[in-house]
């Protein structure tokens, strides 16, 4: 097997969600992306693995940076960390692309070298975002974010940083695009990648708590007469229900953000469309799913939508993708019908005001002096 063919497919047995919307798009912008995804998808295991001590990961992922940023130590250190990945724990298909990440730097020497220069600096910043990110949580001890500030930039490290990378290669394929249009994909790119994480974040509340993790902010939680305890212990539904329709709230905003981007993809590249439609959709479907929703903290079973939900998405959204009107109403209908309310505009200017201060160049340097 070739390692584009592993590639390709390696993707499905990771994620089935993605896999369908990568598939939609063709020739180069194709290969990027998902090979993009692939490198994502490793740090994403090494981040998870349940029982890996936080030292290890934070070693790893900064050493992951290294590799994709600098080919003369990936050439000599891949091995040796790909070796080291064998302590990492998680599902089988996770650990497989993970002990291949070779095949997949091989795919990725193969890319145009714009497409590389797009994908370097997003997956490095991730990696690296990661690994600040471990330092702050305990090991064996639940240990929450503590404010909605500080989910934005643990969110902009794990997709939000993939929304730009996912912006910045789609305008590499439209170079005739409108000035207008442009500055609405970079203005709200980032607010895409916050949207689908709070998604995630919100349906895996119970998951997430049983493996010792906690993305509710503390402050949330205060907010509502709460200790961080009581709302884990799910003492009170009522309150616990309010806090997370916080969450969801902040999240339907970002999703709106989301189809303003997807809205300012021209209507002819109806692939590029299709490949935002899709996992927009389901995660606006999930948000309405969610809302008002006791069964959500009921049991450490996800909250999902329907096969036939995700069906109705995948076949009706090619029929009318290449209308902004069309879209628009259909998303609209989806956030209406659960009187799901708009919530105040995303400050993107301040989320990377306060990035700036976040201290990653330490971390840079730490692992290269390893």
């Amino acid at each position: 097997m070739d390692d584009w063919k592993y590639c390709v497919d390696a993707l499905p047995r990771v994620s089935r969600t993605f896999a369908l919307n990568i598939a939609v798009l063709r020739g180069e912008i194709h290969r990027s992306v998902l090979t993009a995804y692939l490198f994502c998808r490793t740090i994403d295991t090494v981040e998870d693995a349940g029982k890996l001590n936080a030292e290890i990961k934070i070693k790893l992922l900064l050493q992951f940076a290294r590799l994709i940023e600098d080919p003369g130590y990936r050439k000599n250190a891949l091995a040796q960390w790909i070796q080291d990945c064998w302590v990492v724990d998680g599902s089988a298909n996770d650990l497989d692309l993970l002990c291949q990440t070779k095949r997949v730097f091989n795919v990725f020497d193969t890319l145009p070298e714009q497409h590389q220069q797009q994908i370097i600096p997003s997956v490095a910043r991730m990696a690296r975002g990661m690994a600040y990110f471990q330092k702050r949580f305990q090991q064996d001890k639940l240990t929450p974010l503590e404010n909605e500030e500080e989910l934005e930039e643990y969110c902009y490290f794990v997709a939000g940083a993939v929304g730009e990378m996912l912006c910045n290669l789609f305008l590499l394929e439209l170079p005739h695009i409108s000035d207008a249009a442009r500055e609405t994909m970079k203005q709200n790119a980032v607010s895409f990648g916050l949207g689908l994480q709070m998604t995630n974040i919100s349906k895996d509340v119970v998951v997430d708590r049983q493996r010792g993790w906690s993305y509710i902010p503390k402050g949330i939680i205060l907010e509502k007469g709460l200790t961080v305890e009581e709302f884990h212990s799910g003492i009170s539904m009522e309150k616990n229900l309010q806090i997370l329709e916080k969450l969801l709230h902040k999240t339907t905003g970002h999703l709106q953000d989301a189809l303003k981007f997807t809205l300012a993809i021209p209507w002819n590249h109806v692939s590029l469309r299709l490949f935002c439609t899709w996992p927009l959709w389901m995660a606006m479907e999930t948000v309405a799913v969610l809302h008002n929703n006791p069964s959500l903290l009921a049991s450490a079973a996800p909250v999902k939508i329907s096969r036939g939900t995700v069906k109705r998405i995948l076949w009706t959204t090619p029929w009318f993708a290449f209308s902004n009107f069309l879209l628009q109403r259909s998303f609209e209908n989806i956030s209406r019908n659960r009187n799901l309310q708009n919530p105040p505009r995303f400050n993107l200017e301040h989320l990377q005001q306060r990035l700036k201060k976040i201290p990653l160049d330490t971390a840079i340097s730490n692992t290269q002096s390893a």
